[in-house]
This record gives C-alpha cells, structure tokens and sequence, in this order.
C-alpha cells in the first residue's frame, strides 16, 4: 500500500472502488444505486446488498447528514505513527440525508462537543494525485 508523505495510507484503487475515490477528488460524494430496487450503498460491492441485483450505478448523493454514532481515539498504534499528528481523532457512522450510513472522520469540532443527531457536511481532503477522502465537519 502506498503512503501520502505524511506517512498515512493512500486508498487503493481498483476497477470497484475507482469511481469513489475519483468523485471525491473532484469534491463530489457519490455512492452505487441498484438499478433495479433503488437501493444506495456505501461501500462499494458488485451486487446490490438487498436484492442481489448485478446492475449498480453511481450516482452524486447530498454530501449532508447526521453523527449517528462516533468514537474518540486518543492513542495510535505502533504501526500508525504518522496519525498522532491527529490526536484524538473523532470517527462516526454518519446517516447520510439521502439514506445509506458511512464512516467518516469528524473534523473541526473538540471530541466533547460531538453529539448524536449532530448535523455535519462533508469535504474532500485531496491524498493522491487520483483520489480524497471524504471527511466531515459540523453544518
């Protein structure tokens, strides 16, 4: 796996997960929809999670939602130096306004004043020529 300079790694990019990483380069959040039962999702698969279906587009969702769940690190393992830079780093399961939950680090806001409910956007930090990482931030 490929490193940023900061010592963090770089998503790898495959025919599946392309279009993900790409979209967020351009600032863009976009996730797959079955064609068959409308279903979105997240993480990206070559089958729809509900009905098996095969023909899965993807489409721009709203880059809005709410902190469904989150958790503080204050520590990283050895393996992961270059991320005590970012300590403590809030990650959450955010529901997206347009249905599908995903994870995301939470950004701009103190671990103590993270709450469920909260309403958060996403932005697009850039780690590669190719692709960003969705991250979020309080509305």
């Amino acid at each position: 796996m490929s490193q940023t300079p900061q010592g963090k790694p770089v998503p790898e990019l495959t025919d599946l997960t392309r279009p993900f990483w790409t979209a967020a380069k351009q600032g863009k959040l976009v996730m797959q929809k079955c064609s068959q039962c409308g279903t979105l999702d997240f993480l990206p698969k070559p089958w729809c999670i509900e009905c098996g279906h095969l023909d899965l587009e993807w489409v721009e969702v709203k880059p809005l939602g709410t902190v469904y769940s989150h958790s503080t690190a204050r520590t990283v393992m050895m393996n992961y130096p270059a991320w005590k830079n970012d300590l403590p780093f809030v990650m959450c399961i955010i529901e997206l306004d347009d249905g599908p939950r995903m994870y995301g680090q939470l950004t701009g806001c103190p671990p103590e004043k993270v709450r469920i409910g909260m309403r958060v956007e996403a932005w697009f930090e850039a780690v590669s020529a190719e692709a960003a990482v969705a991250k979020f931030r309080p509305v």
